[in-house]
């Protein structure tokens, strides 16, 4: 499944010990269609709401900041480009696992 180019708004939902959730669609007023879960998070650098990013392939300076936080190989390196407020921003969270689900939930 690809993120890309299918929901407009995003925000974090969630963040507690048992992970971090964004949730995505169109227009997040009502109802979300995409919940994206992210468990044992070791670091994020994200704002609380984004719009239309783009998920990329780590940079390897992205990738090498990873390496230094978590110091193994058990954690994955998610990142993406985004709009904010302040413009384009490049965003990223490093965590063990993800899981994507879609359907739609009404707020």
């Amino acid at each position: 499944m690809t993120l890309n180019d299918r929901w407009w708004d995003w925000q974090v939902d969630r963040w507690d010990v048992s992970g971090l959730l964004l949730v995505a669609d169109n227009d997040l007023t009502y109802h979300h269609s995409v919940e994206v879960t992210f468990t044992d998070v070791v670091w994020v650098s994200c704002t609380d709401l984004f719009h239309h990013p783009v998920f990329r392939t780590p940079t390897a300076a992205e990738y090498a900041f990873a390496r230094q936080v978590t110091n193994d190989e058990a954690h994955h390196l998610f990142a993406w480009d985004a709009e904010t407020a302040t413009g384009t921003v490049p965003m990223m969270i490093v965590a063990e696992s993800v899981r994507i689900v879609e359907g739609l939930v009404r707020h």
